[in-house]
């Protein structure tokens, strides 16, 4: 199922974990980078088999932890933080100008593919808040003025 590379990252990681099943996490994230940046059933089913664990008990996994995403994200991820540090500098008020800049909601992908936004809870940088992170970058004391750039430079990129 992965890429060539991928199958060697997969050994790598296998070798460093004398039980299989606890090198799930690493593994799912792999699988989601094999992906597109996100896992589907077939995805699922590859990992539970190569951490010799129930398909149900990776869905389990990959519900608890929010890095793992079960539809696929745009090619920009925006995830917007809107805990109380960040609130209390406008995080929710970033999050509804992102939303409406984009045309769409927090949990939804641009009809063109090109943005997903994803409301989260704490994204660890509350020194700097508000803050978001763009696919796997960190982006700080984000105003609406500076998303809007952010965004278009983005574009530019496509």
């Amino acid at each position: 199922m992965f890429s060539e590379e991928g199958q060697k990252e997969l050994e790598r990681l296998l070798s460093r974990y004398p039980i299989k099943r606890n090198a799930l996490l690493p593994i799912l994230h792999l699988a989601q980078k094999e992906n597109e940046g996100w896992l589907n059933e077939e995805s699922v089913k590859y990992v539970a088999m190569v951490c010799e664990v129930s398909e149900t008990h990776v869905e389990g996994v990959i519900s608890f932890y929010t890095m793992y995403k079960l539809k696929k994200p745009g090619r920009y991820h925006l995830q917007i933080c809107t805990c109380v540090p960040c609130c209390l500098v406008g995080g929710e008020e970033l999050l509804e100008h992102t939303e409406s800049k984009l045309g769409i909601h927090a949990g939804s992908t641009s009809d063109d593919g090109q943005f997903s936004i994803e409301e989260m809870e704490c994204i660890g940088a509350c020194s700097f808040a508000p803050a978001i992170i763009v696919n796997e970058n960190y982006h700080e004391k984000i105003t609406p003025e500076s998303m809007d750039k952010l965004l278009s430079d983005l574009s530019d990129n496509n």
